[in-house]
């Protein structure tokens, strides 16, 4: 199953990114396979790294626990609050072969749904699938975030590839879920791919 995991850097934590970024890299190696997409969440500048964020398959939500209870940064004292979601992805891309331009800027989004808008999410759904078809070329990746047991939908993920933050903006704007008030908490970041699962090879 698919998990999508979010760590947040801690305030003024970022000289400890140099010191456990080799340790990092190389714990991230070891689940190259299963992974489908990691990188660091920014400001939207891009200069400062705010947090981590990956899509990766596990069997289960205890392996999932266990890959971020010995994630280096962690232990190094540099990231808190992980998050671990159930996700499904509705495109088949990985990092390997996603529809990435050269020159582009990527936007990560993660928004979670009110409470209860279940039927909200049902009446939107056909014109949020309609215009996210009319923009396909934009996606690295996206998809629902699910509860626990797999079955319901709970929020959207996505990272969007486009030449600025004025053009991702555009689009969360004109995004049907979000235009119609399904969510009740929207994260959006700048979000670039991680040195290891970069194939233009990360700065």
């Amino acid at each position: 199953m698919l998990f999508a995991i979010r760590i947040y850097d801690k305030a003024g934590s970022r000289p400890l990114r140099e010191v456990h970024r080799k340790a990092h890299l190389d714990y991230l190696k070891r689940f190259g396979a299963q992974t489908l997409f990691a990188g660091p969440f920014l400001t939207d500048d891009g200069g400062t790294e705010l947090g981590s964020l990956r899509l990766i398959e596990f069997p289960d939500r205890a392996a999932a626990e266990k890959h971020v209870a010995e994630e280096p940064y962690i232990l190094g004292g540099l990231q808190e609050r992980p998050s671990i979601q159930r996700w499904s992805a509705s495109v088949p891309y990985t990092w390997r072969d996603c529809p990435r331009r050269k020159g582009n800027l990527q936007f990560y989004i993660h928004a979670m749904d009110k409470p209860g808008s279940g039927e909200l999410r049902d009446a939107l759904r056909k014109e949020h699938q309609d215009y996210q078809a009319s923009v396909e070329d934009i996606f690295i990746t996206r998809g629902p975030l699910l509860a626990d047991e797999g079955g319901r939908q709970i929020g959207s993920l996505m990272i969007i590839d486009v030449p600025g933050i004025g053009a991702a903006r555009e689009f969360w704007a004109k995004e049907p879920f979000n235009r119609g008030g399904l969510f009740e908490k929207v994260e959006f970041y700048r979000w670039r791919f991680g040195r290891v699962f970069d194939r233009f090879g990360a700065a």
